[in-house]
This record gives C-alpha cells, sequence and structure tokens, in this order.
C-alpha cells in the first residue's frame, strides 16, 4: 500500500485546536499548543482557521539548507529534525514554504511533524480530529480520490446556475 500522508482540508477546520494539544500532550506530556508540531492559523479577515503542519515536501528545502544535516526524512515518509545535531540556526524555519517548522521555546531547537512515528495507529492530530475531518492520514491512492471528490463538489458550486439549489 505504500506511505501514508497527511492531508489538511482547511474548509473543515472549525478552530478547536483539540490537534494542538493532543499533539504536545504525546509529543511533551503537557497539552501545550505552543509545543505543537500543528498550528491552528486564523484567518481574521474570513472567519477561518488554517491547520498548518509539515507536508515533508518530496525535495524539502529544510533538508538542503540545514548546515548541521539535521533535517532527515525518516522511513514514514515524515521530515524531522535530528535533536542533537540541530543548532537551532533557525534557516530550516525560513526555508521553510508553508510555515511548518516550529522552534521549542525551552531549547531553541526546531521540530516538525514526526506523523507520530511512535504510534502505530498515526498520528494523533488525525485522531484529534474525528468529528471534523480537516486531518486525514491516508494513502496516496485515497488522497487521489479525496481531491477528485472536493473538485467534483467545487465545480457544482462554481457551475450552479442562479438561485438554483442542485445540479440534477
Amino acid at each position: 500500500m505504500g506511505l501514508k500522508i497527511l492531508i489538511v482540508e482547511p474548509e473543515k477546520c472549525d478552530g478547536c485546536r483539540d490537534c494542538e494539544k493532543e499533539c504536545s500532550l504525546f509529543h511533551f506530556g503537557v497539552a501545550d499548543p505552543d509545543l505543537s508540531f500543528i498550528r491552528i492559523k486564523e484567518d481574521g479577515h474570513f472567519g477561518s482557521f488554517i491547520p498548518v503542519v509539515c507536508v515533508a515536501c518530496e525535495e524539502a528545502p529544510c533538508i538542503d539548507v540545514c548546515p548541521m544535516n539535521a533535517r532527515e526524512r525518516r522511513e514514514n515518509g515524515a521530515v524531522v529534525t535530528n535533536q542533537d545535531r540541530c543548532i537551532g540556526c533557525r534557516a530550516c524555519l525560513y526555508a521553510c514554504p508553508f510555515g511548518a517548522v516550529q522552534i521549542n521555546r525551552e531549547t531553541g531547537k526546531s521540530g516538525s511533524c514526526d506523523l507520530c512515528r511512535e504510534d502505530r495507529e498515526g498520528p494523533r492530530c488525525v485522531k484529534a480530529c474525528a468529528k471534523q475531518k480537516a486531518l486525514l492520514y491516508v494513502s496516496s491512492t485515497e488522497v487521489r480520490r479525496i481531491r477528485g471528490e472536493g473538485s467534483v463538489e467545487t465545480i457544482k458550486q462554481v457551475l450552479r446556475p442562479q438561485g438554483k439549489e442542485s445540479l440534477s
């Protein structure tokens, strides 16, 4: 079946921040969103929420830019920081196109989502978001199916005639 991928569907996020709390609880033993590897960003203009998490870019700029080779890809596909090598220079933070690299306020070192590799059931943030389903952990085949369904819904909305409720 291959690697699984963490995908975000921001339109489903209600801003509850349960994913942040669960992430920090799992990794650091305390429900502190500031320690989480996932962050919920609020768009005040539109009143929406956007979960920001490492998407493990295929060609990850954070790996290329690290002067200590501390950023590395794990066997599960996650791009993480080797804490023994990290010097806290923040190059990875600035190189990340999504703003997903976090700096631990206590150590000054970087970190990002490791897909909860110690948990056989997958990322805890996904479990915490079971009701909204804004976070999904699925195979690449499933990603194509999910994205395809979203595209159909988007097309229906765009093509819906004025004053009509459905495209029957």
